[in-house]
């Protein structure tokens, strides 16, 4: 019999969300340098179609794309920017308890004071019929955080912990962070969720990461509240075209691929589904003023 709920624990949620915005004020009230730049930018992702991952006959391919938009301002101290993104990811089979159509907004960033970092986003995420009557549930609160401490003032080694839904439901990770700089470009390695090479002047960027969120949803009739995870290994190869200059804006186009994606969310006849997509090629462009 479907509950109405995939079994989660409220409090747990609420506690750790709690926590985030008071590290959220913590990291704001840190003494920073006076804003150097700032960013708003604009984002297309799409994906090929994934095949279903069963062999039925009714079943159509899943189709995902993405649309983004947001701003940045960076200074000496660090990065705080307000993020927004849409994504459809359109499932034609079964009973759905969730329309497909996928809306987070985020605000947060990331900031260095002496030896320690901190990098922490906080805001809702869910289904477009949940924002569009106003029926939300505990679940659409959703957020991320992680806390390093460089082992001394020069070290390119951090140690610290992260928490967010990047493998499914919130759990606490440690994590190893580690730059370096050559004459071959930056390197950025944050295991076991990212890492990254850029090249002198940010042109190319080569970037294998982690991704995974939690949206909070409803079905049509607004009566089972749930939740979509989505999870992903996400290889991607950038490379900026021009500068923002004046009026123009920058332009980076982007190749990827998407691998061992995974979606659970609750079927109002099967029950909670947890499936695997498969692997899927994507395009990106992003503009940046």
């Amino acid at each position: 019999m479907l509950n109405g709920r995939c079994s989660r624990t409220n409090s747990s949620a609420t506690s750790w969300f709690i926590l985030l915005v008071a590290l959220l004020a913590a990291t704001l009230a840190l003494p920073r340098a006076v804003q150097a730049s700032g960013d708003v930018y604009l984002l297309y992702r799409q994906w090929q179609p994934y095949d279903w991952p069963e062999n039925v006959p009714s079943a159509a391919d899943v189709t995902r794309s993405q649309r983004g938009l947001g701003w940045r301002q960076e200074s000496t101290a660090g990065v705080l920017g307000v993020d927004y993104d849409y994504q459809p990811l359109r499932i034609r089979i079964g009973e759905p308890a969730h329309n497909g159509h996928l809306h987070r907004l985020t605000v947060g960033g990331q900031w260095q004071y002496r030896l320690y970092r901190v990098e922490a986003r906080a805001g809702v995420a869910g289904t477009s019929n949940m924002f569009k009557h106003q029926a939300f549930h505990n679940d659409v609160v959703n957020g991320r955080v992680a806390m390093f401490r460089a082992l001394s003032q020069s070290s390119p080694l951090s140690l610290g912990v992260g928490g967010d839904h990047r493998f499914g439901s919130f759990r606490w990770l440690p994590r190893v962070r580690w730059e370096y700089a050559n004459d071959s470009g930056h390197w950025l390695a944050d295991l076991p969720v990212m890492l990254r090479w850029q090249s002198h002047g940010e042109r190319w960027q080569l970037r294998l990461e982690r991704k995974g969120d939690r949206w909070a949803t409803l079905d049509s009739a607004r009566q089972v509240e749930s939740a979509l995870y989505l999870q992903e290994w996400r290889a991607e190869l950038t490379y900026r075209i021009r500068r923002a200059r004046r009026f123009w804006p920058s332009v980076v186009v982007g190749i990827g691929a998407s691998v061992d994606t995974r979606v659970q969310y609750q079927d109002l006849e099967a029950g909670t589904l947890d499936l695997r997509l498969g692997d899927a090629l994507f395009g990106t462009i992003r503009l940046g003023w």
